[in-house]
């Protein structure tokens, strides 16, 4: 009998044990992951700064301008990531299946295999622009993960309604400018294939919106409301 309660009480022990391993693991794998990021990023900034030879041709003038600002404001992105993936606040629920997850690891990565082509040959002035579409994107884009803070994730998960700051104009602001980010960044890469990529990109986004917005609803009864009363993405159209 004593046995039988030692192996109740060991299993009752057992699962917040399993639970608190796993959401260290969900936390610590992805900070990992894009920390890795931020220092190649660091390094390739340290060269292009340094003009060395073997990273590509060095860019001049206001091309080297464009491209430092564009790869600092991603590489304060991502840092940022890494930081709120530690800090960020349990979630109430989450989305149960599979498919929100596939989405959501789609949605965040897909966009990487628009930078395995080759570069397009832009004009110095398409360059500018297109690095002037991305900065202002990712600017953009840190100021609402900023304010998102530890209520941040990238699956579909409830944690806290945030309605204040950018999300009082539309209902996902970062998706909205992580976007205008990326079709900067698919004009430096622009062909038949990368734009089809981003479409893809574009569509697993909006799967994400769903996804997410069902959560919401289900966990804030007050979401029904904002979402009555708020765009999706643009004022007025969408």
């Amino acid at each position: 009998m004593s046995t039988e309660a030692n192996n109740k009480t060991s299993a009752r022990d057992g699962r917040p044990t399993r639970v608190r391993i796993f959401d260290l693991i969900s936390r610590v794998l992805p900070s990992a992951f894009f920390l890795i990021i931020v220092i190649a990023n660091a390094i390739n900034l340290y060269h292009l700064l340094n003009g060395r030879p073997g990273v590509g041709d060095a860019p001049e003038g206001w091309n080297l301008a464009a491209a430092v600002l564009a790869k600092a404001s991603t590489t304060c992105f991502l840092a940022l990531m890494s930081i709120l993936f530690l800090i960020r606040i349990e979630p109430i629920k989450k989305s149960s299946g599979i498919w929100p997850r596939v989405t959501a690891i789609a949605g965040t990565f897909c966009l990487y295999f628009v930078t395995l082509f080759p570069r397009a040959n832009l004009s110095l002035n398409q360059t500018l622009l297109s690095a002037f579409i991305s900065i202002i994107g990712t600017a953009l884009s840190i100021f609402t993960l900023a304010h998102l803070g530890r209520s941040f994730s990238l699956m579909a998960e409830a944690r806290r309604l945030v309605t204040s700051g950018p999300y009082r104009f539309v209902r996902h602001p970062l998706y909205l400018f992580e976007t205008m980010a990326s079709f900067g960044i698919l004009l430096q890469f622009l062909s038949f294939y990368t734009v089809l990529v981003f479409l893809a990109y574009m569509l697993l986004q909006l799967q994400r919106m769903n996804n997410e917005e069902a959560i919401l609803e289900r966990v804030f009864p007050e979401y029904r409301e904002y979402r009555s009363r708020t765009a999706k993405l643009i004022p007025g159209v969408y």
